[in-house]
C-alpha cells in the first residue's frame, strides 16, 4: 500500500510539473490612419540555387554573372551554406 501511495504522489507531481504555462498576453496597436509605405518584394529579385558548394565552381559564377547581366537578380538563396564541404570551418581531432 505504501508503494501505491508513493506512485500516486509521483504521478500527480509529474502531471502538475508537465502542466502548460499560461499564455503570455501581448498587445499590438495598429494605427490604420498612419501613412503607408511599400513592402519590399525582395523575393522578386532572388532565385533559389542548389547547395552553396556550387558557388565555388567558376563555371557557376560565370553563369550567375550572365544571368545578372540580363535580369534584376540581386540575391541567391543556397542550401547547406555552412556544410563541411564548403570549408567555412574545420577543426582537428584536438578541437583546434
Amino acid at each position: 500500500m505504501h508503494t501505491t501511495i508513493l506512485r500516486s504522489i509521483a504521478l500527480v507531481s509529474l502531471t502538475l510539473a508537465a502542466a502548460p504555462l499560461p499564455a503570455q498576453v501581448e498587445s499590438i496597436t495598429v494605427d490604420a490612419a498612419a501613412p503607408t509605405q511599400p513592402f519590399p518584394h525582395f523575393w522578386e529579385r532572388m532565385f533559389g540555387s542548389g547547395r552553396a558548394v556550387l558557388s565555388l565552381r567558376e563555371s557557376y559564377r560565370e553563369d550567375l554573372r550572365a544571368v545578372r547581366a540580363v535580369t534584376a537578380v540581386a540575391y541567391v538563396r543556397f542550401h547547406a551554406i555552412l556544410h563541411d564541404e564548403v570549408g567555412v570551418y574545420s577543426e582537428d581531432s584536438k578541437g583546434e
